[in-house]
This record gives C-alpha cells, structure tokens and sequence, in this order.
C-alpha cells in the first residue's frame, strides 16, 4: 500500500472515530446520529463521582485591592510581616578557643524572622556541638513555666544554613561547643530583624569567662 493511500486511510479512520465516539462522548455533539444509539450522548452528561466543584465562599483577611493606595495595612496572615525599617545584614567572626564554648543570641520580638548560615572556617575534625535554642528574657520569665526553653536545632558538624521566625519574644541564638583539635572560628552570616545580638556565654575547659543575664 503506498505512503499517500495510507495517509489518507488514517485520516478518515480518525475522523470517524471523532465524530461517532469523542464528540458525543465528550462534548455531547452528535452529527451521525451513531453516538446517541450506543448510549455515548448520556456520558457527556455524567457529572462524575470525583467532582470537586466549591460551591462555599473563602474568606481572607484582606480588604479590595486599591491600585491608587498609598498603603495597604492587610495582608494574608503569615505571607507578609511589615517592618518599619531596613533589616540587618552582618557576618559575625566568633572565635573559640580549644576546649571552648559559646552562646551568641538575638533580641528578637515575636514574629520577626531572620536567614542565616554558619560554618566552621578550615575544619580539621569533627566541627562543633550546635544547639539552636531560644528563651524569653528575666522581664517575660514569670509568663513561661521555670526554665522554659525551646530547641530548634542541634547535633554536631561544620555547617548549617536556614530561616527562622521568633515563636516568641526573647533571646534566640546559638550555643556552639569546639569538638576540633585546636581554636575554631565560627563564621555565621545572618540577614533580618533583631533588636541586638551579643554574645552571652563563653567557657574554656569549664572556667566561665563571660556570663551575660537575660
């Protein structure tokens, strides 16, 4: 059978099929006539059993958009969290002595978020002990049970990297414990909102050379 008589085989089969099974089928089109008999017009009137058609009505706690706003206050709640000013952006060194350790926190209000990323400049071993915490400051103590604290982040190694979102107001940061062979600095790189940050606790083979209150 030559390519050309092929073709045009194909192509009239195709067109038959369209117009006897997918039309009526589909869209409930039946120029034949053919798709009504065997039943095909009916499936196109079928609403299947998965529907998943939304008759109720979402709310947001958005107003009407208004292109000529100076200001829009209202926004979808946890998609936006208006500041009144730049955030911050440093790279803080923190130098730790061979059998050392320190905590460096951020005076954070609640909801106010940070990125950040730590590491281990020149690791030789294992890195350091991390523990990500945060907990209120002496003002706000007596509103969180005794000794109320809550962990984010810990294990041991040379380097993390994440977003954080203050759950409450209060001193968040990081505890880091030197497990090289050697003094260590711990470069962390953070971008966001803090009131201050300091360092709070530093130690060297168990003697307590700084001890800041909360």
């Amino acid at each position: 059978m030559k390519l050309k008589t092929k073709l045009t085989l194909a192509g009239t089969t195709a067109s038959a099929i369209l117009m006897i099974a997918v039309l009526p089928a589909e869209y409930g089109i039946d120029p034949t006539g053919v798709g009504g008999a065997l039943g095909l017009t009916a499936m196109a009137q079928t609403v299947p059993s998965g529907d998943t058609s939304f008759e109720g009505t979402m709310h947001f706690n958005i107003g009407d958009y208004d292109p000529a706003a100076e200001l829009i206050d209202q926004s979808v709640q946890g998609l936006i969290h208006l500041e009144d000013a730049p955030f911050h952006s440093e790279v803080i060194d923190i130098d730790i002595e061979d059998l050392g350790e320190v905590e460096h926190k951020f005076i954070m209000p609640s909801d106010t978020t940070f990125v950040y990323s730590w590491e281990v400049l020149d690791p030789k071993g294992d890195g350091v002990y991390y523990d990500f915490h945060g907990h209120p400051s002496s003002e706000d103590a007596a509103n969180y049970p005794e000794g109320f604290e809550m962990a984010y982040a810990k294990g041991e190694g040379h380097a993390q990297s994440g977003s954080f979102t203050a759950p409450f107001g209060g001193y968040h940061g990081f505890y880091f414990m030197n497990i090289e062979e050697g003094p260590i600095t711990v470069r962390l790189t953070v971008s966001g909102y803090w009131e201050e940050h300091k360092e709070m606790f530093r130690s060297v083979e168990g003697e307590v050379i700084t001890n800041e209150a909360f």
